[in-house]
């Protein structure tokens, strides 16, 4: 009797066990399976959403790497040192170690992770959906890719999914690199499934477009012509932006005054290639959180100004101050010290003192004030930490400007003149005349009109002026007194400034370089 009753309860465990086995045997959670995944148009959709996401996150790092690298800005704050890695950047100080380099980088690639899951796994003959995703992949990584070889120099190209065998990969070539970018932009452009905007005035296409995707072509065609030494990519170039231009559904805006037209009162307007989106939801503000309006808007956090509410938002940690040169580069191009231009871009410390803005304690400050890239209040949640301004990656005006140069470059100077008067018109300026359209017009034309517009510090690489613009960065720094007098400061940096053989290019993470050991570190870091 024992012995059954021992093989009775051998043989009930048998069957829990199997029985647990089987409620145990249940799908993954938040784990695709890519045999079935991807087969409807909202499951497709999700994945272009999620590239989306990837470039609006890219904000804060990158502009805020682009600018204060530029002989634009200092890299600012509570006072120097404050960020001793913001300043390391402005100063040329940087190493592989920079977390604002690191998460730009892992930023591009990141998003090359998600351009490869889309291209890889999605069918574009299988829906309109479909079609529209794949072309958006191929615009966003040949975009990233765009960025990666301009700043970092001959990144590793990863152009699929990646399987265990291949995390270690060396770096890519110079042709190679530049072809990727082209196929990719050149696959979105003829996919024939990019968006498309309906008016000039259509603010409701939020998508990237083939207008986009043109433009951005035709501006690493202009790379191409630098970096391949090969000239007729110029008429390449000019190809792809004049047709962004002739196809009439985008315009300078003149809805307002030009420094307000970045608010969120004037989003998507008639100027705006791309952006990404930022919705005023009260009851999902989370979704903004950005440390970038906080960064960047005027030094007031512990009480350093007073600011009217209709002049600005406060809260600010006073990054990316801007230079006394670009101050008088206004001032001397644009031929008096009052233009419409400038007076919409910067602020002098008499001009928002007249405002009423006052000024408590002494602050790191060129005693100009960043006035086109300011935060309304309206625009500001929470400590400046959450806002509602879309980010920006291009606009209409940037399209001009590299028309201009790719026309002028490919002899066109006609058509080069035009679009640099276009800008100039709004800008209230006068004509410039055909003997006075030079490259060095051009480039004081387009350092005025985008400053603080992350397009600089990769325009004086590829023109080969970043050495004489920034040798002397990092030299000094300066602070102002609260009656607006400002005095230059040494750094205490034994070794500052761009030097030549080094700064052409970032350097690779030290966290990528120590992982994978086939990378070559770019020279001198």
């Amino acid at each position: 009797m024992k012995t059954k009753y021992f093989i009775l309860s051998i043989l009930t465990a048998v069957l829990a066990l199997s029985s647990c086995s089987k409620l145990l045997d249940i799908p993954r959670k938040a784990a695709i399976d890519y045999d079935t995944y991807y087969k409807t148009d909202e499951e497709i959709e999700s994945a272009a959403i999620t590239m989306y996401s990837d470039v609006r996150g890219w904000y804060y790092n990158v502009m805020l790497v682009k600018n204060i690298l530029s002989d634009d800005y200092f890299a600012g704050g509570a006072a120097h040192g404050d960020n001793a890695q913001m300043d390391a950047l402005g100063e040329f100080g940087f190493n592989s170690e920079s977390e604002q380099i690191q998460g730009s980088f892992s930023g591009y690639y990141g998003l090359i992770y998600h351009a490869n899951v889309v291209i890889g796994h999605i069918n574009p003959e299988q829906s309109k959906a479909a079609a529209r995703a794949v072309a958006e992949a191929h615009l966003f990584r040949g975009w990233a890719y765009f960025e990666l070889t301009t700043l970092w120099g001959n990144p590793p190209i990863v152009d699929h999914e990646l399987s265990p065998s291949e995390y270690a990969k060396g770096n890519g070539s110079t042709e190679d690199l530049w072809k990727l970018v082209e196929d990719d932009l050149t696959y979105a452009i003829n996919s024939g499934a990019l968006a498309h905007k309906t008016s000039l005035n259509d603010n409701t296409c939020w998508r990237v477009t083939e207008e986009f995707a043109k433009a951005l072509l035709g501006k690493a065609y202009l790379w191409m012509a630098w970096a391949l030494d090969d000239k007729s990519y110029y008429q390449k170039s000019a190809t792809q932006l004049d047709a962004v231009v002739n196809s009439n559904l985008y315009d300078l805006w003149t809805g307002g005054p030009y420094g307000d037209m970045r608010h969120q009162a004037y989003k998507m307007n008639c100027e705006d290639l791309f952006e990404s989106i930022r919705v005023n939801d009260p009851d999902n503000s989370g979704d903004n959180f950005d440390f970038y309006g906080a960064m960047v808007s005027w030094r007031s956090s512990g009480g350093e100004m007073t600011i009217p509410e209709n002049v600005a938002g406060t809260g600010g940690w006073g990054f990316m101050v801007p230079t006394e040169e670009l101050l008088e580069a206004f001032q001397t191009w644009e031929k008096g010290p009052n233009s419409y231009r400038r007076t919409e871009t910067l602020k002098t410390y008499d001009e928002l003192k007249a405002m009423g803005v006052q000024w408590n304690t002494v602050t790191l400050s060129t005693g100009i004030f960043n006035w086109k890239g300011r935060f309304l209040t309206e625009d500001l949640s929470f400590y400046a930490m959450i806002n509602y301004k879309n980010p920006l990656w291009m606009r209409f005006a940037e399209v001009l400007f590299l028309g201009a140069e790719a026309n002028f470059e490919a002899g066109n100077t006609d058509l080069a003149l035009t679009y640099i008067n276009r800008i100039r018109t709004r800008a209230k300026l006068p004509d410039l005349s055909a003997g006075e359209l030079n490259l060095d017009a051009i480039k004081m034309e387009k350092r005025l009109e985008l400053c603080g517009e992350g397009q600089r510090y990769q325009d004086i690489l590829r023109w080969g002026d970043a050495y004489d613009l920034l040798k002397e960065a990092g030299k000094v720094y300066p602070t102002m007194e609260t009656n607006g007098i400002v005095k230059y400061v040494p750094t205490g940096r034994s070794e500052y400034g761009f030097k030549k053989g080094k700064h052409e290019r970032l350097p690779y993470p030290y966290t990528e370089t120590m992982l994978n050991k086939v990378i070559q570190q770019n020279p001198n870091y």
